[in-house]
């Protein structure tokens, strides 16, 4: 399932390529709409659309999706009439419906013409058009066809992206001229500009009588002498002012505003630049501007490196409603769909206006703004049921004042002040908006009192008392928590969840579903990683493990920004009072959904490790200091030196691009590598420990890390377990730890191989040919978790449960092994003759170039499964494979079945790359 950033991407794409087309309707329409909703992640083929379709009596619907929509197109000439085209499009979509049969009308019908689209509502408003756009403003109004992608998507109407987009570009870049010549400190320069924008939105929604900002504005520019310092510092200390006094001239007609905004009004001298993006920024229609604008507001107005330790990024609306829409809104609507009488409805509306919802990492209150809005729809979806039901059955309605949703019930956390306050700000917006769609709630002035949203640490802090959780907690790796918060955070995180030092989101699962009581809801962002490996022991299999029912996910998407990682939109429902029948994943309906965010039959469990396979894979040494790595130069004037045997200690370093790039998988690269040699024994080559002792000790002495410090001559993780491995080997297996494909090569002995290497204690064919089979990949794709959309090999998870097969016979091994041979010998000599490296080379043959490597491969495999006991054509059934192996694994792991792969009293021998402790 896309993104709201990837449908934006590949829409671009999309406009671009159809800008020029001037054929007819006929000719274009199939591919046209097919190529539109791929954009949305949708085969239409697969969803059994019809297309030319003569349902409907007298003509042909170009495309009819029941219980989706009705497309009718027209050539691009009929751009200029396309309205005189409407009752075509009416007739079809009234005709696609069918009583007999209990077939509805389709909720949507669009008349396209390939360059203007109209896209109705008709069953709601059939007067007009919902959205009406040009193909090249279509990326920007994405949201108006949402319906073309899954099944829980509905669209969006109305939203003004270029606008948002520009009004906040504006005021960033005001704020970032500020900063750069000093106007104030940031955090008044920041509040300065909360204050501000707010008064430009208040201003044209007429809660600022008199447009004073503008005014005062205007004066300004006309008077250089006067400053903004006075003139808008008088403004802001009038609104934080409950009296009336003196409110005159250019303020006469405000109001006191306060709600914490005002209350330390922020006073800045404009340059007559500044003033010039003022002046902009003034003339946007603030009213049509997505209160979303500051998400990017915040991203524009904090630096980079705050932003990324922060984990802080801008969300797509989008990507908001599959948190919100599972966890707060589809609920609702069951229980609005049975109520039968006014008095029901009533008392839905009632714990509907009492429902509290939390977002423990707000940041901007993107999700908060989104689930205040649906929740005033929700009321008054209510509000109007109450009237149709005391209609339809003649039943008084219940007497008194209709309550409303009140904003103070919208609660948050954030560490940042300034994002808490442009939260707040984000909702006071909202909450007059919403005022002009469903009229009156509590009064707009003074603002609501949202001190509800908290600053501080959430994970810290006790949370309110609530009845759902939603949000999107930071994007912080577990490798990068130390060195973003500190060695007493870590500790304390460790003390207080322990579950070890995990991706951050995973503590913010476990505090929600802690946090709630039986029945209610959460719907989280998380990294992907939540349901792989160990973070999903420490989240999504704590939650299910302690009453959670996961309802509605989206296993993996690319999130936008700057963050660059792929994530997992999980809602559940804690210790639900019946059964869920309902489980919607990656938006397709489900019969149920594990921790892993698979269905039941392609769960693949908890899956232990086996003993017998330990102490044979590891993970690379990692330096913990770049001045580790030297250049060819460096190395060969090092190697020639004669006072000592530097060829112990400067080596070849292999990295994963190297065996995907280099055609012959060979290391580009060296490192100086003193293996685990006590310093006393380092000395003996001072060369070499002169350039650590330059390059590294400066860099490791700031290291947050006691062991970091105090071995600083020696590689961060010198991985002791993988030198002693290899001793007596002739060469070693190693493979690329992240990647879309999972590729090995042999290397020499003396090659240290780097943190992106996952290196195998074996020098024989035959386990080169197990690793390199598809049986294994197989294993590798279920067991691993994947960075962005590629896998990452982790030997714990893979290696370790990975069940290998016992041949019954010398010549099944032998068949495997002289199958690696050839596979190796085949892509090595075409590497070497075309001078590229494996991943071109593969992508050609995925393409169908040199079929003699795909055919080494499907040897190889089958005589896998050959060694397994397995028919050949298991070998190419991913599936299968998994299911077989997950099998056997359970026969091993229950003692049914004896398991010796490696050989008796062999055991693994001593891989050691590179041990000179003995020296």
């Amino acid at each position: 399932m896309p993104s709201g950033e990837e449908i934006q991407a590949a829409l671009r794409a999309f406009a671009a390529r159809w800008r020029g087309y001037d054929g007819g309707e006929r000719q274009g329409a199939q591919t046209f709409l097919n190529e539109l909703a791929k954009c949305y992640g949708t085969d239409l083929f697969a969803e059994g659309v019809k297309f030319e379709d003569s349902t409907v009596p007298g003509g042909f619907m170009d495309m009819y999706w029941r219980d989706r929509v009705v497309v009718e197109m027209k050539a691009p000439v009929e751009t200029p009439k396309l309205a005189h085209h409407r009752d075509q499009v009416f007739r079809y979509w009234r005709g696609s419906s069918d009583l007999t049969s209990s077939r509805p009308a389709p909720p949507y019908a669009v008349l396209c013409s390939f360059r203007l689209f109209e896209v109705w509502e008709p069953g709601r408003y059939p007067n007009e058009p919902r959205a009406t756009f040009t193909l090249d403003e279509l990326p920007d109004r994405y949201e108006s066809l949402l319906f073309l992608g899954g099944v829980t998507e509905e669209p969006l109407f109305g939203t003004q992206r270029e606008l948002t987009r520009d009004a906040a570009g504006t005021v960033a870049l005001l704020y970032q001229q500020l900063v750069e010549r000093g106007a104030a400190a940031p955090e008044t320069l920041r509040t300065f500009l909360m204050q501000l924008v707010w008064c430009l939105f208040a201003e044209d929604l007429a809660m600022l009588e008199g447009h004073p900002v503008q005014r005062i504005i205007e004066t300004l520019v006309q008077h250089p002498d006067r400053s903004s310092y006075v003139e808008l510092g008088a403004l802001f200390d009038i609104l934080n002012d409950p009296t009336d006094y003196g409110r005159h001239g250019l303020l006469k007609g405000t109001r006191y505003v306060n709600g914490a905004l005002f209350a330390t009004p922020a006073k800045v001298h404009l340059t007559a630049d500044e003033l010039v993006l003022l002046v902009r920024a003034a003339q946007f229609d603030w009213r049509n501007v997505d209160p979303t604008i500051f998400g990017s507001l915040m991203e524009g107005c904090l630096g980079h490196d705050r932003r990324w330790a922060l984990g802080a990024h801008y969300t797509h609306e989008v990507d908001i409603l599959r948190i919100v829409r599972p966890t707060i809104v589809a609920p609702w609507r069951a229980r609005i769909d049975v109520t039968t009488t006014p008095a029901e409805a009533r008392k839905a509306l009632e714990e509907l206006c009492s429902f509290r919802v939390l977002d423990p990492a707000c940041g901007c209150g993107n999700f908060l703004y989104v689930a205040y809005r649906e929740l005033r729809t929700l009321e008054y979806e209510l509000r109007q049921r109450i009237d149709s039901l005391a209609a339809t059955t003649g039943l008084p309605a219940p007497a008194g004042p209709v309550p409303y949703y009140p904003l103070r019930n919208l609660r948050g956390l954030d560490i940042e002040r300034f994002s808490a306050l442009i939260a707040r700000v984000t909702l006071w917006m909202g909450h007059r908006q919403m005022i002009e769609r469903f009229g009156p709630a509590e009064p707009v002035l003074p603002l609501v009192d949202l001190t509800g949203i908290q600053v501080g640490d959430a994970l810290a802090l006790a949370w309110p008392e609530v009845d759902a959780i939603i949000g999107n907690p930071p994007f912080l790796g577990s490798q990068h928590l130390r060195s973003a918060r500190g060695d007493q955070h870590i500790d304390w995180l460790k003390k207080t969840f322990g579950v070890g030092v995990k991706d951050y989101c995973v503590y913010w699962f476990r505090k929600a579903h802690d946090h709630l009581k039986p029945g209610q809801r959460a719907g989280l962002v998380g990294t992907n990683s939540i349901s792989q490996n160990r973070a999903r022991s420490a989240s999504l299999e704590y939650v299910v493990a302690n009453g959670g029912v996961i309802t509605d996910a989206v296993s993996t998407q690319k999130w936008p920004g700057e963050a660059k990682v792929h994530v997992s939109l999980v809602n559940w429902v804690k210790l639900p009072a019946r059964p869920s029948d309902t489980f919607i994943l990656d938006g397709e309906p489900v019969g149920g959904i594990t921790a892993e965010l698979r269905t039941p039959e392609h769960s693949t469990g908890t899956v232990a490790q086996l003993p017998t396979n330990r102490g044979r894979c590891f993970q690379g040494p990692i330096p913990i200091g770049d001045g580790f790595v030297i250049t060819v130069n460096e190395a060969d004037q090092l190697l020639s030196q004669t006072d000592a045997a530097y060829h112990h200690v400067v080596r070849p370093y292999l990295t994963g691009d190297d065996i995907a790039e280099d055609p012959l998988q060979r290391p580009r690269r060296w490192i100086i590598d003193f293996a685990v040699l006590p310093l006393e024994v380092a000395m003996r080559y001072p060369a070499a420990l002169d350039i650590v002792r330059d390059r590294v000790k400066p860099f490791r002495d700031r290291n947050n890390r006691k062991a970091y410090r105090e071995r600083w001559w020696l590689l961060g993780e010198p991985r002791p377990g993988m030198r002693k491995a290899a001793v007596g080997l002739s060469r070693y297996i190693a493979g690329n730890r992240i990647g879309k494909r999972l590729l090995f090569a042999w290397q020499e002995q003396r090659v240290c191989p780097s943190d992106l290497i996952i290196v195998a204690a074996a020098d024989d064919d035959y386990s080169m040919g197990i690793l390199s089979s598809a049986i294994h990949e197989a294993w590798a794709r279920s067991r691993s978790s994947t960075l962005e959309d590629r896998l990452r090999y982790t030997p714990s998870t893979v290696f370790e449960t990975f069940p290998w097969p016992d041949p019954v016979s010398d010549q099944q091994r032998e068949r495997v092994g002289e199958a690696a041979r050839q596979v190796i010998a085949r892509r090595q000599a075409l590497c070497e003759r075309e001078q590229f490296g494996l991943t071109r080379l593969y992508n050609l043959v995925d393409e169908g170039a040199y079929t003699e490597v795909r055919e080494a491969h499907r040897e190889l495999d089958e005589a896998v499964a050959a060694a397994y006991g397995w028919p050949k054509g298991v070998a190419q059934d991913g599936a299968e494979i998994v299911r077989r192996l997950l099998q056997l694994h359970r026969e091993i792991s229950a003692g049914q079945r004896p398991y010796d792969p490696f050989g008796t009293g062999t055991g693994q021998g001593t891989l050691d790359i590179g041990d000179r402790s003995r020296s």
